[in-house]
C-alpha cells in the first residue's frame, strides 16, 4: 500500500512539473520565431497593458494590422476632441479571434473602447484556436500562456511536444523561418502600426481566386457569439464598452454582391452579438485597388480610406456626427508585374477567367499528353495564367514532371488525379507558397512537390498571420 501512495504521489509530481519541465526545454533552445511576424504578438499585449488613460483596442484577425492606419486614426479622434490610445490587436487567423478576445480582456480598463472588426469566414467567426501556431508566437513570451481561458491552455500545452520536435527538427535542417518584408517583426512600428510600405495590389487579377467571400453563407459559431457576449459583460462590468464594426472586403471576391447578401450577413451578426454594431458592411466592401496580398489585407492607401471609414463610425457613435475632414488617397495603380512567358502556351487549352483579366487552364492539346514534361506558361497575350481546372491534365498518362509558374495561385482538388505517371511537381513561386487545400494532391501518392529554397520555411511554418494548408504535406515538400 505504501509503494501504492509513493507512486501515485509520484505520478502527481510529475504531472504538475511536466509542464514547468517542457517550458524550461522551450527556452533552451535557440529562438525561431523571435524576428518574424508571430513574435508581434508579445509587444502588441504588453502595449495594451502599460497604456494609461483611455485606450481603443481594435481586435479581430489579421485585417486589422494590414487595414488601420494608427497615427491616423488617433489624429482624427483628437480632432474632434476624443483622446484615446488606439492598440490594434489583430495579427493572426491562424491563431484564431477568439484567442485575441482571451488575451486582451484582462487589460480593459474604464473608459476604454473595444472595436470587434472580424473577417467574415467560418472559422474566423469561430472559437477555433491554432495551438501550434500560437505556440510559435508565444516561444520567447510563454506568459502569454497565462492569459488563454482553461480551453486554450489545455491546447497549447497538449501540442506542446510536437512543437518542440517541430523546432527540433527546423534546427537540424538549417532551413530557418524567414523573417524578411512584411510579414517580420521589423515591420511594425512600437505602437503596433505595420509600418511597411505596401504599394498598390500585387495580386494577379487584384483578388485571391482561391478564397471567395461569400457573405450570405457566413456561419457565425454559436460558441463564438455566446464568447463575445461573455466578453462584452466583462468589459461592462470594467466599465469599458465593446462595439462591432467590419472587416474590409475586396469586392472582386464577393461570391454575391446583391443587397440580399449584405441584408443576410447584417442581420447575422445583429441576431449573434449583443454589442452595438457601429458601422455599415457595405461601406467596407472596397474596390481591389486598395488591397495588397489577399481580400482582406490592404495596401497603404487603402489602410488609410478603412481608416477614416472606421473614425466616422466611432465619431458618430460617440455622439460627433461632424463630417470627417481627411484628403482620401489616390487609387494606386496595379504592383502585379506578369511574367515572362516560360512554359509553352501551345500545349493548353486556355480559356479567359475573371472578365477576361487573365486565363486558366481547362485541358491540354493532344500532342502534349504525350510528353512527360510539361511547363505551364506564366502569361499569354500580356495576361496573367492564374489557375487551372481540376481535370486540365486528364489523359497526360506520361506526364512525370510539371512545373507551374508563381502566377498560379492555387491547386484545385484532385488536381492530378489524371496523371498515373506524375512523379515531380516542381513550383516556381518565390515571393509567396501557391494555394493548396488537404486535397489538392488527391490521387498523386508518389508525388513530391519542389519549391524554391527561398520559400521553403513560408511552405513549412505559413505566413504567420494565416492558417498554413501545406502543414498536411509537408512530408513530400523539398527545397531546391
Amino acid at each position: 500500500m505504501k509503494k501504492t501512495w509513493i507512486s501515485i504521489v509520484a505520478f502527481m509530481l510529475l504531472v504538475c512539473l511536466l509542464p514547468a519541465l517542457l517550458l524550461t526545454v522551450g527556452a533552451s533552445l535557440p529562438s525561431l520565431y523571435g524576428k518574424s511576424y508571430y513574435a508581434e504578438l508579445a509587444p502588441l499585449t504588453e502595449r495594451l497593458d502599460r497604456v494609461q488613460g483611455k485606450k481603443l483596442v481594435l481586435i479581430g484577425g489579421s485585417n486589422i494590422a494590414f487595414g488601420v492606419d494608427v497615427d491616423l486614426l488617433e489624429q482624427l479622434l483628437a480632432e474632434k476632441g476624443y483622446s484615446y490610445t488606439v492598440c490594434p490587436y489583430g495579427l493572426y487567423a491562424a491563431v484564431g479571434c477568439s484567442a485575441m478576445l482571451s488575451l486582451s480582456e484582462n487589460a480593459l480598463k474604464e473608459g476604454d473602447l473595444v472595436v470587434l472588426a472580424v473577417e467574415p469566414t467560418d472559422e474566423t467567426m469561430s472559437t477555433y484556436f491554432g495551438a501550434s501556431v500560437f505556440l510559435k508566437c508565444a516561444e520567447d513570451a510563454p506568459w502569454l500562456l497565462a492569459r488563454l481561458n482553461a480551453e486554450q491552455r489545455s491546447a497549447a500545452l497538449g501540442n506542446y511536444v510536437s512543437y518542440l520536435q517541430e523546432r527540433l527538427s527546423i534546427l537540424r535542417s538549417g532551413q530557418l523561418p524567414e523573417a524578411e518584408g512584411v510579414y517580420s517583426r521589423a515591420s511594425f512600428g512600437d505602437n503596433g502600426n505595420l509600418d511597411y510600405p505596401r504599394e498598390g495590389n500585387i495580386m494577379a487579377l487584384g483578388f485571391d481566386t482561391a478564397e471567395p467571400v461569400d457573405l450570405k453563407n457566413v456561419r457565425i459559431e454559436d460558441a463564438f457569439a455566446e464568447q463575445v457576449r461573455d466578453y462584452c459583460r466583462a468589459a461592462e462590468r470594467k466599465g469599458a464598452q465593446v462595439w462591432l464594426s467590419f472587416s474590409p472586403v475586396n469586392r472582386s471576391a464577393l461570391a454575391d454582391e446583391s443587397e440580399d447578401a449584405m441584408l443576410s450577413f447584417f442581420t447575422h451578426c445583429l441576431e449573434s452579438f449583443s454589442c452595438p454594431v457601429i458601422s455599415d458592411p457595405r461601406r467596407y466592401v472596397l474596390d481591389s485597388a486598395w488591397f495588397y496580398d489577399s481580400n482582406f489585407h490592404l495596401n497603404s492607401a487603402g489602410a488609410q480610406v478603412r481608416t477614416v471609414l472606421l473614425a466616422e463610425d466611432i465619431l458618430a457613435q460617440l455622439g460627433c456626427c461632424e463630417a470627417v475632414d481627411y484628403p482620401l488617397p489616390n487609387v494606386t495603380a496595379s504592383a502585379y508585374q506578369v511574367a515572362e512567358t516560360a512554359g509553352d502556351a501551345a500545349n493548353f487549352v486556355l480559356e479567359p477567367f475573371a472578365a477576361g483579366a487573365g486565363w486558366q487552364v481547362t485541358g491540354l492539346r493532344a500532342e502534349a499528353k504525350e510528353k512527360s514534361v510539361l511547363a505551364l506558361p506564366a502569361s499569354c497575350e500580356g495576361k496573367p495564367v492564374v489557375g487551372f481546372t481540376a481535370g486540365a491534365f486528364a489523359g497526360a498518362d506520361q506526364l512525370e514532371e510539371l512545373c507551374l509558374p508563381g502566377s498560379i495561385e492555387t491547386i484545385p482538388d484532385n488536381a492530378f488525379s489524371g496523371c498515373p505517371s506524375l512523379r515531380r511537381l516542381v513550383l516556381l513561386h518565390e515571393n509567396a507558397p501557391c494555394g493548396v487545400s488537404e486535397h489538392s494532391l488527391d490521387g498523386a501518392e508518389a508525388l513530391r512537390v519542389y519549391v524554391p529554397a527561398a520559400t521553403y520555411p513560408m511552405y513549412r511554418d505559413g505566413f504567420g498571420c494565416e492558417a498554413n494548408p501545406w502543414i498536411v504535406f509537408l512530408d513530400r515538400v523539398f527545397p531546391y
